[in-house]
């Protein structure tokens, strides 16, 4: 599977010095450092990740487009394939079924309408359905003549409706927003939530993500697309856990409802 990985350069300690003369204990650590990367320490450091995130993104539309090609090429090759199967099957299809209604009177007579053989069974059986040919036109027609009893509609809750009038102007302060949130089983919610942007070009001068101490794996760098792009994305995360020390006034992200 190909993967990517975020790591920091750190220099050696006494502990990692220690652990050269213990094989066992150096590639654990090795393998437990990279499950992880440490959090920015500041701003700069959060710059770099976002440069980061930008070849990650593009390490995935390339290798998204790769798998999207492969998978039109073997539908195409399973289409082509299938096709004369397809019509083979279609054509003895037909001759069996022509074959039972030259005969069924035969079988009528009998007082049956199906046969049972040794690979199978053939037959026929009383199908009642209705057709719509003009599915506006009966639904005029069924309106003007009082049966209305024969239309279905489709009811559901209107989102889009409640969250604008309880955001309007004068919205909390109207009956009709009274009543909304009189339902028990209607709430308004208000939460921050964290975004970020990618620029579609980085500022000028701006270090590289492998300058600064970040890269992707080089299995994936080879693949990536060359175009940039701008890849957002939005996580319902609760501020107060994941950032404790972030002001309570907000500031660091823009406000989300």
């Amino acid at each position: 599977m190909i993967g990517t990985s975020l790591f920091c350069e750190t220099k050696p300690t006494d502990e990692t010095q220690a652990s050269a003369a213990n094989p066992t204990m150096r590639t654990t650590r090795r393998r437990s450092g990279a499950l992880s990367a440490p959090d920015p320490r500041n701003w700069d450091e959060v710059n770099q990740r976002l440069g980061y995130l930008g070849e990650v993104e593009r390490q995935l539309r390339a290798l998204r487009d790769e798998f999207e090609q492969k998978v039109a090429v073997l539908k195409q090759q399973w289409l082509e394939a299938s096709r004369p199967v397809e019509k083979e099957r279609d054509r003895v299809q037909d001759q069996i079924e022509r074959f039972y209604w030259v005969r069924r009177d035969e079988l009528a007579a009998e007082g049956r309408k199906s046969v049972d053989l040794a690979f199978g069974r053939v037959g026929s059986r009383l199908s009642r359905s209705v057709v719509v040919e003009d599915v506006a036109l009966a639904q005029q027609w069924l309106e003007a003549h009082g049966l209305d009893r024969f239309l279905r509609t489709r009811t559901e809750v209107d989102r889009d409706a409640i969250r604008s009038t309880l955001l309007a102007v004068a919205g909390f302060g109207t009956s009709v927003s009274h009543a909304l949130l009189a339902c028990p089983a209607i709430r308004f919610q208000e939460t921050e939530q964290f975004w970020y942007a990618l620029h579609q070009e980085p500022a000028e001068g701006a270090p590289s993500p492998r300058r600064a101490g970040l890269r992707a794996n080089p299995q994936t760098e080879s693949g990536a697309g060359g175009s940039n792009s701008n890849g957002r994305r939005a996580r319902n995360l609760d501020r107060n856990q994941a950032f404790p020390q972030a002001p309570s006034g907000g500031g660091w992200n823009d406000r989300a409802v």
